[in-house]
């Protein structure tokens, strides 16, 4: 075995020693794990599995919530890509970089680059990215109170999920837009998108998506002083929690006590 083997094959077990702390949630030492291994991947000069291996610690410290490590991962396989044609992984990274300014209130740094990864993707052809992508404009355009332009976006997003076939991204779409035609007081359109996601959530058997879709179609029925609708939504809840052994919600309590006194 030469030397560039022999670096390969120790990031390989690193590798894979940090996927068992990752099952484990053992965050800290998968990270300990992965960074090895990258030192390992850099040192045999395998610039795509060193790119695999950023992305990797990028995602973890960015659901860690260490926004500022995670984008400078992010940042150094952007600049790795830039000098390769693969315009749908750099339309990812970017993404990648859209969120993480998103999250951290920078909303302007989060549009342009969500705006160049549009670029990228649709170059790329890639569905599915480009109607996650589209999503995330939704919400962002939510954020700065644009919300004709979320709504255009997550339509957008809802007819590429529907091209693709991912209910996940259909289901939790239709729910981000539920909650922009209640803000748009469109409460009819409302009520559609909601009951749309609950039967898509429903369908995939995620009881806490089905539960966040309700109880958009209880606000909706309140706000058309249907209580009736509205109680029969927040007992479809009890129901879920109940049949799933889910902690009931104070509030969703507190809320169907009030509505049953009306």
């Amino acid at each position: 075995m030469n030397e560039r083997e022999t670096h390969l094959q120790k990031a390989a077990d690193l590798y894979l020693n940090g996927n068992r702390f990752m099952h484990r949630r053992d965050y800290r030492s998968a990270l300990r794990c992965f960074k090895s291994a990258l030192e390992q991947t850099r040192q045999s000069g395998q610039e795509e599995r060193t790119i695999e291996l950023l992305v990797t610690l990028g995602n973890i410290h960015a659901q860690m919530g260490e926004k500022e490590t995670a984008r400078t991962y992010y940042q150094e396989v952007l600049d790795l890509q830039r000098e390769s044609p693969d315009a749908h992984a750099i339309g990812l990274t970017l993404v990648n970089l859209g969120n993480l300014c998103r999250e951290s209130g920078a909303l302007a740094r989060s549009q342009a680059y969500y705006l160049e990864a549009e670029e990228f993707l649709l170059e790329s052809g890639g569905k599915q990215a480009l109607a996650m992508l589209y999503a995330n404009l939704g919400l962002l355009s939510q954020d700065v109170g644009a919300l004709v332009d979320a709504q255009g976006f997550l339509e957008k997003a809802i007819d590429l999920h529907k091209k693709t076939g991912y209910e996940e991204g259909l289901a939790a779409a239709w729910l981000h837009l539920g909650r922009i035609f209640l803000q748009l007081k469109k409460g009819h359109d409302a009520e559609t998108c909601f009951n749309y996601s609950s039967s898509h959530f429903g369908a995939l058997g995620d009881p806490g998506g089905q539960i966040e879709a309700l109880r958009g179609l209880a606000e909706a029925y309140e706000h058309r002083k249907d209580p009736t609708l509205a109680i029969q939504c927040l007992e479809r809840i009890k129901e879920i929690n109940r049949r799933f052994q889910m902690q009931a919600s104070p509030l969703d309590e507190e809320w169907l006590k009030r509505l049953q006194t009306i």
